[in-house]
């Protein structure tokens, strides 16, 4: 039973996108020079788009996993094709919108999945030898559309422009919003969208802009809700594990310096919150 709720969440991830991302290109919207979608806010789409990612992310890993564990080469291999499809354009998009945070956020998460899958290997030779191959062609297949698909080309080039930019403040005034929430400490928080009082919406940062709007004990009972899922880890399926895992670290690259509300990948921190944790449960 948890097996098929993990698949109807992933799929279901999976097929909500395609209306989304179509409804994004139709609106075609841009602001500051960048893809925006249906959102006002280019950043809002690269931040949508990691529910996508880490699903994709987490697609890869349980293919490539059953491929290099020997079961059917032929079926594998197409899905192994169709996610690296998917994984690719949910990538061209995140570089369309400029939004640093999320690239970098999918950086981490794909290099998670790297050594979750070697360590899946535990050191046999001909696993790691074909997963070296799969690795080096992706590798291959990623620089070779950068360079010669014209779309990914421009997106590529866009946000290494913007990345330019901002090289003399990587913070983009992030510093200067912290320090005033720290200034302005008060244990119950000062509201919703306080933050007004000096020309911006949040704090761009998740756990600051709890302790902004909602004070310490909210800050503290949100760790702990975060800290418990991760509790009892070892009681957990495999997949579950690696599947909490890219949710949790994407939650935090997210959260480092953008607000996590009102986002698919939260929705999938409370999905993986409530999975039940006994292997032995049917």
């Amino acid at each position: 039973m948890r097996k098929h709720v993990k698949e109807v969440v992933l799929n279901g991830v999976l097929l909500a996108y395609i209306p989304f991302l179509i409804l994004c290109f139709q609106e075609n919207h841009f602001m500051f020079g960048a893809f925006s979608g249906i959102f006002e806010n280019p950043n809002t789409l690269g931040f949508s788009m990691i529910g996508l990612m880490v699903v994709v992310l987490m697609k890869l890993y349980e293919t490539i996993v059953a491929i290099l564990e020997g079961h059917r080469q032929l079926k594998l291999t197409i899905l192994l094709g169709v996610y690296t499809i998917i994984y690719l354009f949910a990538l061209y998009v995140i570089m369309l919108s400029n939004a640093r945070t999320s690239l970098l956020t999918i950086a981490i998460v794909t290099i998670v999945m790297i050594v979750l899958v070697v360590k899946r290997m535990k050191k046999r030779f001909l696993p790691l030898l074909k997963f070296i191959f799969l690795l080096i062609a992706a590798c291959s297949i990623l620089v070779i559309a950068i360079n010669e698909v014209e779309m990914m080309q421009k997106a590529f080039q866009s946000i290494l422009l913007k990345m330019e930019k901002k090289s003399t403040n990587i913070t983009d005034g992030r510093l200067e919003i912290w320090k005033y929430v720290f200034e302005h400490f008060n244990f119950w928080g000062h509201g919703a969208e306080s933050l007004w009082a000096i020309g911006v919406s949040h704090a761009h940062n998740t756990f600051v802009n709890i302790l902004q709007e909602a004070g310490l004990l909210s800050l503290v009972c949100y760790a702990v809700f975060l800290i418990s899922i991760a509790k009892g880890h070892s009681q957990m399926d495999k997949q579950l594990v690696v599947f909490t895992v890219f949710v949790v670290v994407a939650a935090l690259g997210v959260s480092t310096f953008e607000i996590l509300y009102f986002n698919v990948l939260h929705i999938l921190v409370f999905v993986v919150s409530g999975f039940d944790r006994n292997k032995n449960s049917t």
